[in-house]
């Protein structure tokens, strides 16, 4: 009776493992077929046919100092552009956002509050227009030896257009960073 017990226990830990490794192998497998990698080392995603067209977006240089006392430093951290059709398909242009960071560089005690506000800032076109923002999730602030949240910048680029340059301005000084757009 013991010998039938013991038997009947190995045969039902054998049945679990049996199980439990089996499992794992479906999951190795999956996860294998879920980051296929082409000859050239990059993972392959799968066709984009339902997404929107985007662009690449580069930002040279991605930083600007600004004020006339070169007290702020701001810091362009990326940009999406996606191009933008109504439902016949027809092209309505690009919005473009940008996430910005301003890093105060004035010394506690001798500094003071800045803010960069994205109503004054331009978006240069390569038809010679420049076009203001169409919505930001807040100023770029910050205290002295501080840096600000990171904000977002939206403008809406007409069709047929291209931005060019990112014109940003305080304290009656005025920089820019060139904005290029590539495919992806």
């Amino acid at each position: 009776m013991k010998r039938i017990i013991t038997l009947g226990f190995m045969a039902t830990v054998l049945v679990f493992s049996a199980c439990k490794s089996d499992g794992k192998k479906e999951e190795n497998n999956e996860t294998n077929n879920a980051t296929q990698t082409t000859a050239g080392g990059e993972e392959q995603k799968p066709a984009g046919a339902n997404q929107p067209k985007e662009y690449k977006v580069t930002i040279t240089p991605d930083s600007a100092i600004l004020g006339k006392k070169k007290e702020a430093l701001v810091k362009v951290k990326g940009a999406t552009a996606i191009v933008l059709s109504d439902a016949d398909g027809k092209d309505n242009g690009i919005e473009i956002t940008f996430t910005l960071t301003l890093t105060n560089r004035g010394k506690i005690g001798d500094g003071s509050y800045l803010h960069v506000d994205y109503p004054n800032s331009r978006l240069q076109l390569d038809n010679g227009t420049n076009i203001t923002h169409d919505s930001g999730s807040g100023y770029l602030e910050a205290q002295p030896e501080a840096t600000s949240e990171e904000e977002t910048w939206t403008y809406k680029v007409p069709a047929g257009a291209k931005p060019t340059a990112l014109n940003l301005f305080m304290d009656e000084t005025r920089v820019s960073v060139a904005v290029s757009l590539s495919e992806k």
